[in-house]
């Protein structure tokens, strides 16, 4: 067993990020007021370029799974917070061990008074929250 209490909702890298930079835009052309349809995905602007629709739907079509990366990182990021704050609130220590697959998690209470949660090393931060709080409920625990 290895006792968790920088990292209390592991797995994560050490550092993740996601970013989206869409620009869409109808010009008039200033010659000919011709109207052209430009797009970039480039901080800079460094590859705006005249698009079709049907590229502009593409490129709206990868900034919305961006997006989704971008709300599973804030997700991950505050189920991990959440079990930190819920742990620390009933004097909890959680776990991470080495399991059989359908291991979700265990609460254990010792003789010397010490509460712990176990979990599986690598489990999800947002599945961990689940179970957690599920397993605490069950517990007779209120958050």
């Amino acid at each position: 067993m290895t006792t968790i209490d920088r990292d209390i909702a592991a797995p994560v890298a050490a550092e993740r990020s996601a970013s989206l930079v869409l620009n869409a835009e109808v010009m008039a052309d200033l010659d000919d007021g011709r109207l052209t349809l430009i797009a970039s995905t480039d901080p800079t602007q460094a590859d705006l370029a005249e698009v079709t629709p049907d590229r502009l739907h593409e490129l709206v079509a990868a900034a919305h799974a961006k997006l989704d990366d971008i709300t599973r990182l804030a997700n991950e990021y505050e189920a991990r917070e959440n079990l930190r704050a819920i742990i620390a609130e009933h004097g909890l220590e959680l776990d991470e061990v080495d399991t059989v697959p359908g291991f979700h998690c265990f609460y254990g209470e010792f003789t010397n008074g010490k509460k712990v949660v176990a979990v599986p090393r690598g489990q999800d931060p947002i599945t961990r929250l689940d179970e957690v709080v599920r397993l605490l409920h069950r517990q007779g625990y209120t958050s």
